[in-house]
């Protein structure tokens, strides 16, 4: 009985060191693998560290030569805010589109030729925002889309009459801005509008 007993210890103890020594044959690649994955991390941090430090130091570089040809331009005399220098509303009586359309009238054509022969006759460099709204009468995506083929129209007239594409933005403002009660007729026909902001 105790010779069965000693076999058995030793047998147990024999397959727990085979055990062991596959345990360890088996973790030890994992463990060496984990090391280098762990330093090339740690490489990557420290890189992008030097990275953060000379995109810091570049920030702080052009921040100072922006003061300075600030300052520069303060000492000549050319510093001016940007500024409106006027507001042009386009009403419906004065673009005359028709209800859910988008395409310009003759009257409107007209106009915008006349606000163009203002800004040449002023003859300086200006940046056009054309805002295009509407009234409330169909759902909010709708109007947000036929304010700004409205503006659009209103860019591309402008356009194809020797104002730079560069020096004008469109945007619908549907009918998100209303001059007046969109329950009348009256404040319906107001609220459909194209303005014109003209900035130096």
């Amino acid at each position: 009985m105790k010779v069965v007993v000693w076999s058995a210890v030793f047998t147990l103890a024999l397959s727990g060191c085979a055990t062991q020594d596959f345990v360890r044959e088996s973790v030890a690649p994992v463990q060496a693998q984990v090391g280098e994955v762990s330093q090339r991390v740690n490489a990557q941090d420290e890189g992008l560290k030097g990275l953060e430090g000379r995109v810091k130091g570049s920030e702080e570089r052009i921040l100072a030569l922006q003061q300075e040809a600030q300052a520069r331009a303060a000492a000549a005399g050319q510093v001016r805010e940007p500024g409106f220098a006027m507001s042009t509303l386009l009403s419906d009586d004065k673009i005359k589109f028709a209800h859910g359309r988008a395409e310009l009238s003759a009257d409107a054509q007209v106009e915008l030729n006349r606000l163009l022969d203002r800004l040449r006759a002023d003859n300086k460099p200006v940046y056009l925002e054309i805002q295009g709204h509407t009234d409330a009468s169909g759902s909010p995506a709708y109007n947000h889309q036929l304010g700004l083929l409205r503006a659009d129209a209103v860019r591309q007239h402008l356009a194809l009459a020797g104002m730079p594409l560069h020096r004008i933005a469109t945007i619908s403002y549907g009918e998100t801005a209303p001059l007046a009660d969109n329950r009348s007729a009256e404040g319906r026909r107001l609220n459909r509008r194209v303005q014109l902001v003209v900035m130096r």
